[in-house]
């Protein structure tokens, strides 16, 4: 059995607004599990009319490996825990699930924990991506989009190329 846990801080506000003050932009984040789907859809509640907010996805999936307990986490203070840093979370040292919060929380997060099952000498691929879209559709056709390994491996042989030009 091999555990495998995904972290990233979600940060939708632009960056000005987000240096001086994170914690009020935080505020209107909203997160949503796609549990179906093994991911995370997050978004920021517009501040005025006519603002669109962006659409963050995060996703985790796995080849090759027989997938069971699947959990999620996006409210940053249930995975770090009280007196504790991110350098030694609560979520890392202990074996249950990830609490599975989500909607408005204080401290937006993204994370995804995957319980594997190898044999010996067996090999797996997991895939961790996490994009920002306009909308929620497109979000969510990105997420189905890098479902299949053989997309998500394009995606990396194309950004290889591109970066050898």
């Amino acid at each position: 059995m091999v555990e495998v846990t995904s972290y990233a801080e979600v940060v939708i506000a632009p960056p000005a607004a987000d240096a001086i003050h994170p914690a009020f932009s935080n505020l209107f984040v909203q997160t949503e599990i796609l549990r179906e789907r093994h991911a995370i859809l997050c978004t920021r509640r517009p501040r005025s009319v006519g603002e669109q907010a962006p659409w963050m996805f995060h996703l985790m999936a796995a080849h090759g490996a027989e997938v069971g307990e699947v959990s999620y986490e996006t409210d940053r203070s249930r995975f770090i825990g009280r007196a504790r840093s991110i350098a030694d979370p609560l979520a890392m040292s202990d074996t249950a699930a990830l609490s599975g919060s989500d909607g408005s929380v204080l401290d937006p997060i993204v994370a995804i924990r995957y319980s594997l099952t190898l044999e010996a000498e067996q090999t797996a691929t997991i895939d961790m991506v996490s994009g920002i879209c306009e909308t929620r559709e497109t979000a969510l056709c990105l997420v189905e989009k890098y479902q299949d390994r053989h997309l998500a491996d394009r995606v990396f042989d194309l950004n290889w190329i591109h970066s050898q030009v």
